[in-house]
């Protein structure tokens, strides 16, 4: 189960980074993003890396969560129902069976700076993690590209993760 959140998280940050080079791609014209690595090419040092990246990034998801749901409970809005929306505006196939009431757009409209806010400083934080363990933000795509692309880095990945938790010691309890 920790595995599967930690193989979860990666493709979400990676999904973040990529939002995020799609957008930047729009406004600046970048370069389309890197290949992944072949598994050949991604060595154990740069998967523990993406871990303790990963393990930090739970603690910036979770803070990033939690300042979110703030945001929403102000306005008096059910943070499920956001949770709703959200997925909806990301999937047009549900977009078409969301029935969302004009108030809840002056809502969303209304908190959507602040919800902006805390995605860039997650963002940043994130990007400060990943260049805190010596990597580029090029080659950690790469590596969660590969991580998700290819099945044995990815088991290669969860042995890393695994060893890890066991050198914590204090994983024991979880309540």
């Amino acid at each position: 189960m920790k595995n599967f959140f930690k193989l979860s998280l990666i493709i979400l940050v990676g999904t973040l980074f990529s939002t995020a080079a799609i957008a930047q791609q729009q406004q600046q014209q970048m370069p389309p993003q890197p290949e992944p690595l072949s598994p050949e090419e991604v060595t154990d040092e740069q998967l523990e890396m993406v871990s303790n990246v990963t393990k930090a990034g739970q603690g910036i998801q979770e803070e990033a969560d939690t300042k979110m749901r703030e945001v929403v409970a102000d306005v008096d809005m059910e943070f499920q129902r956001f949770q709703q929306i959200m997925m909806a505006q990301q999937n047009p196939q549900m977009a078409g069976q969301l029935d969302l009431s004009e108030e809840e757009q002056q809502t969303l409209q209304q908190i959507q700076p602040q919800l902006m806010q805390i995605s860039q400083e997650t963002q940043q934080k994130y990007i400060a993690k990943i260049q805190e363990e010596g990597l580029t933000i090029q080659k950690f795509q790469q590596i969660t590209q590969a991580i998700q692309a290819h099945p044995e880095v990815a088991e290669r990945f969860e042995e890393i993760n695994a060893e890890e938790d066991e050198g914590d010691g204090d994983d024991g309890d979880d309540g």
